[in-house]
């Protein structure tokens, strides 16, 4: 009975996140107003917890986003510098 329901726990984790990730997608077009890659980030940290390619996809997306607030605040940051730990 626990396994069924460690099941449906993960079935609504997974389609959770994938509903999250779409919303994020449709608010990411231009033209619609919402902060739409946050939502396609809080997606994938739910998916995250059952898939690793989701995580790598999260991963990237921060190092990413470090990257880029470093170019703008005009502080260059080494290629093999570690992402910060918050």
């Amino acid at each position: 009975m626990k396994a069924v329901a460690n099941q449906v726990k993960r079935a609504i984790r997974i389609l959770t996140g994938v509903l999250i990730v779409i919303a994020g997608l449709i608010l990411a077009i231009p033209g619609v107003p919402g902060p739409g890659l946050l939502v396609v980030f809080a997606g994938l940290s739910v998916l995250a917890v059952d898939f690793v390619w989701a995580h790598r996809l999260k991963t990237k997306m921060k190092d990413t986003a470090v990257k880029a607030a470093h170019k703008v605040r005009g502080k260059p940051q080494p290629a093999n510098a570690p992402t910060p730990k918050p």
